[in-house]
């Protein structure tokens, strides 16, 4: 939601991809425990892990970048379209291409060769309320971003060509949305996908699961209990243990420091969901630790970590981040946020 009214004043396609490497590092020992922050100069909200070593992110500022030696250093890159000011909050990767869209009208979705770095358009939509949250990929072929509702249902696009090109789902096949529902662009994490089941939450009005099967053809929602009916409200978050098991997350933004209906947890795939009462409080960004039922959440009022299905939470860092990713072997964990990036083996974190 937050919607932002990007003007666009010309139409072109600039393939011109300009790189620079980051070295700046501070330490603020108090909030990070010593260890080092990455300086970088736009807002990320978009991460996605490709190994141990390999994180890409999308920000603000027009800055899509990677990091291949663990976060030591960084490069920093634009994709430039016109004279156009690009705020990309959604990325995702297949083997060879990076996948980065905008926010707000037109949402604009590139993809970005892994090697050349050379970038192409590949899907384009105007619309007063075009708004798109979230995107990701089961694998090298299908892919899905979600959106805020355009018409009285949320808006999805799928691509069984590997991003070269994307079709949104009719509303005819998608449940109704009730006018004030839409979604959150807080940390590109409230699409999750299983098998070939994607899990879409959604805030504002109301707060539900809706759960698509075969790669988005048919579509289930579910209600939740989480917070929900102001603007601010809902499910910021979302991940999945197995099919049946996934922790969602949230509050309310705008008092990050009420617990009530946080926080809760599905063991049958959204159609029921149990409250966790003991929760830190407004969350913008949650997963599983990969293969282990402990779960890292984290918001800007710091990063937490449960050992026990969310049952209990312990404050692990003073430092906020936007989002998070956890390398697929559950070894590192990169953090992004308002003009920094963090990275460190997931140990060092829990101080285990």
């Amino acid at each position: 939601m937050n919607r932002v009214v990007v003007v666009f004043f010309l139409f072109s396609l600039s393939t011109y991809f300009s790189q620079l490497s980051i070295d700046k590092r501070v330490v603020a020992e108090d909030k990070y425990q010593g260890k080092k922050v990455v300086e970088i100069d736009c807002f990320v909200r978009a991460l996605e892990v490709e190994n141990d070593s390999t994180c890409w992110f999308a920000g603000n500022k027009n800055k899509i970048g990677y990091t291949n030696d663990f976060g030591k250093t960084w490069k920093e890159s634009v994709i430039k379209y016109d004279t156009f000011s690009l705020e990309f909050r959604s990325i995702s990767l297949t083997t060879s291409s990076v996948f980065v869209l905008t926010v707000g009208t037109p949402a604009l979705l590139f993809k970005v060769d892994k090697k050349t770095l050379n970038y192409k358009l590949v899907y384009k939509e105007k619309g007063e309320r075009v708004f798109y949250d979230s995107m990701q990929f089961w694998d090298d072929e299908n892919g899905i971003a979600v959106g805020d509702p355009t018409e009285n249902c949320m808006s999805v696009i799928l691509t069984k060509d590997g991003g070269d090109t994307w079709n949104k789902i009719s509303c005819k096949i998608l449940p109704l949305a009730v006018e004030g529902e839409a979604a959150f662009a807080a940390s590109n994490t409230n699409v999750s996908l299983v098998s070939d089941l994607v899990f879409m939450v959604t805030g504002g009005k109301e707060a539900n699961i809706l759960v698509g099967s075969k790669y988005g053809k048919s579509w289930e929602k579910y209600k939740t209990p989480i917070i929900q009916g102001e603007k601010m409200t809902g499910i910021f978050s979302m991940d999945n243990l197995s099919i049946d098991t996934a922790i969602i997350a949230g509050g309310d933004w705008s008092l990050k420091k009420n617990t009530g209906n946080a926080m809760a947890i599905t063991f049958d795939g959204g159609i029921s969901c149990q409250i966790k009462e003991n929760n830190p409080g407004y969350i913008s960004c949650i997963q599983f630790v990969p293969k282990t039922k402990n779960i890292v959440a984290s918001s800007t009022t710091g990063i937490y970590f449960s050992e026990d299905l969310a049952e209990n939470w312990k404050k692990v860092s003073e430092g906020g981040f936007y989002s998070f990713r956890i390398s697929k072997n559950g070894c590192y964990i990169y953090f992004s946020g308002k003009n920094m990036m963090m990275s460190m083996n997931l140990a060092t974190l829990l101080n285990k």
